[in-house]
């Protein structure tokens, strides 16, 4: 999705003194509905917002393209050799131990999401599903073709699973499969995913609208997004609970301590850029009560209700 917000002082008739810094904020899908309204409400800059995904926020940041790259899964060492520099530059934990392309990555947790799997409003044997029946759907490990080949899923018809769901670039798309798939990017990894498979039952997209309206018009699909789309569709699509052994949990806001999906989601930045200042003031209030305010609104969590102590290091650093 590569939606463009610019918010300019110049069409507010200001000029001279008054003309505000301008800031380029550009990645995930699904921090994208925050940005544009953290965009809309910062007064302290005119910040112009896109989608694109996470890889593209990224490599955008490396390549000296934007100010902030939204990412809604951990920089990796794969973002690194993209651009022909040191894989071992990025730690586990997703921050950089060293620059790339003379950029110095810094990355801030800015809220937290809820990662829903989703069916047909009219779908009523798929309520609730395990990460072994998820692995059984999305991996191409000797996958379910029709929803009655799924391992305990009762009731199911002998109808074909479709899948609509991000494609590769995404974050939401890492994320999800490194829940599923246990030795995600081990050597020893041994399933891959359902659109490695080939079999045309993935349908990718990176657009997540385009993922929901297919949901909704197919009986029989399924798929995955964070959980700002799915509140604003939640008459029109079936959240599904998901059981990671330890018990059944709805996505919701409200249970994002004891879902097995939920995520942080994160703005990366350089600390060699010569505006920082300029950044640091936006990400002030990104992560200010007025700012974090703004999570309720759009459908994500607030910082500290998952890691108040995490939200405290952070304001400290931009002080």
């Amino acid at each position: 999705m590569m939606i463009v917000l610019l918010l300019s002082a110049s069409l507010a008739g200001c000029t001279g003194d008054d003309e505000k810094e301008s800031l380029i904020q550009t990645g995930s899908s699904t921090v994208l509905p925050l940005a544009v309204a953290w965009a809309e409400e910062y007064e302290g800059a005119d910040v112009s917002v896109s989608g694109g995904g996470s890889s593209h926020g990224i490599n955008a940041l490396l390549n000296g393209e934007t100010d902030l790259g939204d990412a809604s899964r951990l920089m990796k060492g794969k973002d690194y050799t993209k651009v022909n520099c040191d894989e071992s530059g990025v730690r586990s934990d997703g921050t950089a131990s060293e620059e790339c392309m003379g950029v110095m990555p810094t990355k801030w947790v800015v809220a937290f999401d809820v990662l829903a799997v989703i069916t047909h409003p009219s779908n009523d044997f798929a309520s609730t599903l395990t990460y072994d029946q998820l692995y059984s759907i999305f991996t191409d490990d000797n996958p379910a073709v029709y929803w009655d080949d799924v391992p305990g899923l009762d009731g199911a018809p002998h109808e074909e699973i479709e899948i609509y769901a991000p494609d590769e670039a995404s974050g939401t798309f890492d994320y999800f499969f490194e829940e599923i798939i246990e030795d995600w990017g081990d050597d020893t990894q041994v399933a891959g995913t359902r659109l490695e498979a080939g079999d045309g039952v993935y349908h990718p997209s990176a657009d997540d609208n385009v993922i929901m309206t297919a949901i909704q018009s197919n009986e029989y699909a399924i798929g995955f997004l964070g959980f700002a789309y799915v509140r604003e569709n939640a008459d029109t699509i079936n959240a599904v609970s998901i059981d990671d052994g330890s018990g059944a949990v709805e996505p919701s806001l409200e249970t994002v301590a004891d879902y097995p999906m939920a995520r942080p989601l994160h703005i990366y930045t350089d600390a060699n850029a010569a505006n920082s200042d300029v950044v640091n003031g936006y990400l002030s209030f990104a992560m200010s009560d007025e700012g974090q305010a703004v999570c309720d609104e759009v459908g994500y969590v607030k910082v500290e209700l998952v890691d108040a102590n995490l939200l405290s290091l952070q304001r400290a650093a931009l002080a």
